[in-house]
């Protein structure tokens, strides 16, 4: 478990156990999300400890437990003081994550925090799904971010309920279905020889297998152009590196050798400064 399942698991625990047992997972994914995001966000805590209050409020209604309840009346009265300060310093300013499509501005870069939470995604006819902007879009504007063009988590319009995931070069794909076993329209790759000649290489569908080639110590644009040319997808990843020589390959995952299916991600290490 990694450092920020840990803190969403801990703000979870606000939560009464009945709730936990039925939204958890898919909670602890979108907040997740969320903290990758905007790791430094105290509203963030404060909307789901005063979301949790009520939901134990409501449970206790009708039960024993309405006295514990209204001698906890002072807490809430005080975490809403607070939540209502915060507001005032902008914390709060926004009641919820966005959603929508992806603005467009012509000839301009739409700023990172212009572009809604949630961005819709097609997964049908008539029906879009929505996933977290991290996976499409890099603060920075640049394409080598750490969730940039991975597989993307697509949820319901209600933004809890799982449906399935995004795979770049295929598409989306369902809760319980291989995305190895889809049919696929055909795809080239072009690429200009060393005479200015180009050639075309047809990408493989999903159903196909491959060994990687063994690209570690060889230059960027030599082991990105020999992957992508086999069909599968690349996805850039800096790394600091002491031994190899700068804009080489240090690593990749899977690694040289292994079998994996075509238009899956491999993660190429690529050496930086320090």
């Amino acid at each position: 478990m990694n450092s920020v399942e840990r803190r969403a698991r801990r703000l979870l625990r606000w939560y009464p156990r009945w709730w936990r047992e039925t939204h958890e997972e898919e909670f602890v994914v979108l907040l997740e999300d969320s903290m990758v995001d905007r790791p430094f966000w105290p509203g963030r805590s404060l909307n789901i400890v005063m979301n949790a209050l009520r939901v134990r409020s409501e449970q206790s209604r009708t039960s024993y437990r309405r006295l514990l309840v209204s001698s906890s009346a002072p807490l809430v009265v005080l975490i809403a003081v607070i939540g209502f300060a915060t507001n005032g310093f902008g914390l709060l300013s926004v009641s919820g994550p966005t959603k929508g499509g992806m603005p467009y501005s012509q000839n301009k870069i739409v700023p990172y925090n212009k572009i809604p939470d949630y961005l819709s995604v097609y997964i049908g006819p008539n029906k879009v799904g929505y996933t977290p902007k991290a996976y499409l879009a890099a603060p920075d504007g640049s394409s080598n971010d750490s969730l940039d063009g991975r597989i993307a988590p697509v949820f319901a319009s209600n933004l809890t309920t799982l449906l399935g995931h995004e795979y770049p070069g295929i598409g989306f794909v369902r809760l319980g279905t291989s995305p190895w076993a889809l049919s696929c329209k055909p795809e080239s790759v072009y690429s200009e020889t060393a005479g200015g000649g180009q050639t075309i290489t047809t990408i493989p569908c999903p159903s196909t297998t491959l060994v990687l080639p063994n690209v570690v110590g060889m230059v960027t644009p030599t082991a990105v152009g020999e992957l992508s040319g086999l069909g599968v997808g690349v996805v850039i990843q800096d790394v600091h590196s002491t031994s190899v020589p700068l804009g080489h390959i240090v690593w990749t995952s899977p690694r040289g050798g292994a079998t994996v299916h075509a238009r899956q991600q491999v993660v190429v290490g690529i050496s930086v400064p320090n």
